[in-house]
């Protein structure tokens, strides 16, 4: 089991009142060998405060339990206002294209899309075990960061196989010399909850 919602609650910031973070339970055939398909989405959720996340945790939890199915959260906070903007753009697109059915999972595509958080945070995927290499990974990020005019943050959250580094954007190009084997990911989601 992980479980990172406390260490999740800490990073949580909503200052506009149509600030909210975008989570997903997701059952993978990962954990559930006999599923069809790749993966499928039990639920979305939209936190709007932390009050919100609070009250959602229990349910969030039951259901990853009960599906076999991990939660994962978006660190780069949407925002409502911001959202429909695209919203907007994403419909007349779909009634253009004659594509009408996709109209029920535009708003979950577009909030899986677009974030508004003016303090970017991407997601730094490592899957290793010899700390002497993470913690000289560790001092890399956080020179590139420095490098880019950013204050560093460095935040780890546990995963399945190893942990996701949350850090301010860098240079990737540089990034990927020293550690092409590495995923960073711009938008993507971290493990919140996972039986």
């Amino acid at each position: 089991m992980v479980n990172n919602t406390e260490q999740i609650r800490t990073m949580l910031s909503f200052v506009d009142r149509d600030d909210f973070y975008f989570l997903q339970i997701i059952k993978r055939r990962k954990d559930n060998p006999d599923m069809e398909k790749g993966q499928i989405i039990i639920h979305n959720f939209y936190i709007d405060s932390i009050e919100d996340y609070d009250k959602k945790i229990p349910k969030i939890i039951d259901l990853c339990n009960t599906e076999n199915a991990r939660a994962y959260i978006r660190v780069n906070k949407r925002n409502y206002n911001d959202l429909g903007k695209h919203m907007l753009k994403r419909i007349v697109d779909i009634v253009f294209t004659e594509n009408c059915r996709s109209l029920r999972n535009a708003f979950d595509s577009v909030a899986g899309e677009f974030h508004s958080d003016p303090d970017k945070k991407w997601i730094v995927d490592v899957d290793i075990e010899n700390n002497e290499y993470k913690n000289e990974l560790i001092l890399y990020l956080k020179e590139l960061q420095y490098n880019a005019g950013r204050e560093p943050l460095l935040t780890l959250v546990s995963t399945k196989n190893g942990e996701h580094v949350i850090t301010r954007p860098f240079n990737l190009q540089v990034f990927k010399v020293g550690y092409p084997e590495i995923d960073v990911h711009r938008d993507g989601p971290t493990l919140l909850y996972c039986p």
